[in-house]
This record gives C-alpha cells, structure tokens and sequence, in this order.
C-alpha cells in the first residue's frame, strides 16, 4: 500500500546531497541511515534512507541544509518496505 501524504502525515524520505556531513549533523536525519559513496570523478554522494518526518520537517530541514551550502542531488518519497510494487528494481 502506497503511503499517503499530507502535510501532517509521517512520511519515509531519501535525501541525497553532494560531500559528507560531519558526525555533529546527523541527528538533523533523526534516526535515519546514512551512506557514503565515492563517483568515478572523486566527488562524494551521501544517501540518507529511512528518513521520517512531516512536511514541515522535511523544509526546515532543506532549508537548513541550504543556508550551510550543501547541495542536493534529490529527495524523494521512499517506498514502504512492505510494498512490492515500488521496491521492484527496474
């Protein structure tokens, strides 16, 4: 079952971002994974999966993320474990 949206509800995110956060700024993701991985040009992708919080979260934290001059590469709804249908690899 597909999770429901709106602006109060708990949703499951993942937020990727160019470079590595310091330890210190973790807890910004709550009790989310994070995982580092290195591009062919040398430059890092931080993934932060199972990231869960409310609309109002998820902006005050890009927000916060913006004034420190992180760049985003995106941040999407993420798929319930329990759905078959949107964990499929395609």
């Amino acid at each position: 079952m597909s999770q429901s949206i709106s602006l109060n509800s708990q949703n499951r995110y993942e937020i990727k971002i160019y470079g590595q956060l310091d330890d210190s700024w973790l807890g910004w993701f709550g009790e989310a994974n994070a995982h580092v991985e290195t591009l062919a040009d040398n430059r890092q992708v931080t993934t932060f999966s199972n990231v869960i919080m409310d609309q109002a979260g998820l902006v005050g934290l890009i927000r916060r993320l913006h004034g420190l001059g992180v760049v985003l590469v995106s941040v999407r709804q993420a798929p319930e474990a329990d759905d078959p249908v949107q964990t499929q690899t395609r």
